[in-house]
């Protein structure tokens, strides 16, 4: 039977992520407009007060794969702390792209991990977002096989968010040949010391903050808006959302470190509850959590959104605003996808 064809219409914007670094894009001009500095920077002082000292700092080991990877690995790594059913779709339509082996691969990885393998013919970019009731308690897993698996997790993500093959550090890895132990084997040391230590910061400090929260949990959610603008939170927690950072903050004379918040960490967080254009997940929180720092930021939704404006803000009118922007602004973009049947 030869393969069937869907069309779909985008509307053409960058992912949340890359609209808020892009020159020249329209989203934060419009976040600026309605937030503007001279109420902002009050925030950003008052959240750099708040933190301690750094508790992880960078290893003096080379991890491989870039600091990127070691952010990617761990914001997997908070979904087996807190997800009962950790998904792992963005790996597979990686290991869909890398091909070979790779999807098996991914399939033995995952039974090492004790976690499903979605079958790549199962694989929906429209499919629900999955939601459980509650924190839970995490299974006896091996904490170092845990890091491993995320680790290789990550690499495959970026593949299924579009980096090319030929740019990761899977390259090295035989198509033909490659296994779920291959896998297993990428992280170094230094990498796997990292990734226990910021651990041990997300048991310490996130868990114990949101395990009493009961109610609608979601891990990697997407929203109504990300329909037109690709954003995936790192988590919602009965209400809170919650981004997860293990950024280095900025470096002081002395060479010490210390934590910021500015304003693309803000518009992102902020961007992801006005994407949530029909209050399906009832956000009234949000939240950032510095693993680096050992330090979670909780701020009510209402009072930041007040806040960060210099004046009240009707949440439900400015989400219609911001779909309306998105709407008009973006530039539609014919898509191709195989249908699934």
């Amino acid at each position: 039977m030869p393969d069937e064809f869907e069309i779909h219409m985008t509307s053409g914007w960058p992912a949340l992520t890359e609209a808020l670094k892009l020159k020249g894009c329209p989203l934060k001009p419009w976040l600026v407009e309605r937030f503007p500095a001279q109420h902002t920077k009050t925030i950003f002082q008052r959240y750099k007060e708040a933190v301690g000292p750094i508790r992880v700092p960078a290893s003096t080991e080379p991890t491989g794969a870039g600091t990127g990877a070691i952010g990617g690995s761990f914001d997997h790594l908070v979904r087996f702390l807190v997800d009962p059913h950790p998904d792992v779709d963005l790996p597979a339509v990686g290991a869909q792209r890398f091909g070979g082996r790779m999807p098996t691969a991914l399939a033995e990885l995952a039974a090492r991990l004790g976690i499903p393998t979605p079958a790549l013919d199962e694989l929906d970019h429209d499919r629900p977002v999955p939601v459980f009731d509650g924190a839970h308690q995490p299974t006896s897993r091996d904490p170092e096989l845990v890091a491993r698996g995320c680790w290789a997790l990550s690499l495959l993500t970026e593949l299924g968010r579009g980096v090319s093959p030929e740019r990761s550090v899977l390259a090295m890895l035989d198509p033909a040949t490659v296994s779920g132990d291959d896998l297993l084997s990428l992280a170094s040391p230094a990498a796997l010391d990292q990734l226990a230590a910021l651990r041990e910061q997300a048991e310490a400090v996130l868990v114990p903050a949101l395990a009493t929260r009961t109610g609608t949990w979601s891990v990697g959610p997407t929203f109504t808006g990300s329909v037109l603008m690709n954003a995936d939170a790192d988590l919602i927690a009965a209400g809170t959302l919650v981004e997860i950072k293990t950024v280095l903050g900025s470096k002081r004379a002395d060479g010490s470190r210390y934590a910021t918040l500015d304003a693309k960490v803000l518009f992102q967080i902020l961007g992801y509850a006005l994407l949530d254009f029909h209050d399906e997940f009832t956000i009234r929180e949000v939240a950032l959590f510095n693993a680096r720092f050992g330090h979670l930021a909780i701020w009510n939704l209402q009072d930041l959104l007040d806040g960060a404006a210099g004046r009240p803000v009707e949440l439900s009118s400015l989400r219609a605003e911001f779909e309306e922007f998105l709407r008009n602004e973006g530039e539609p973009v014919v898509e191709v996808r195989r249908a699934h049947v």
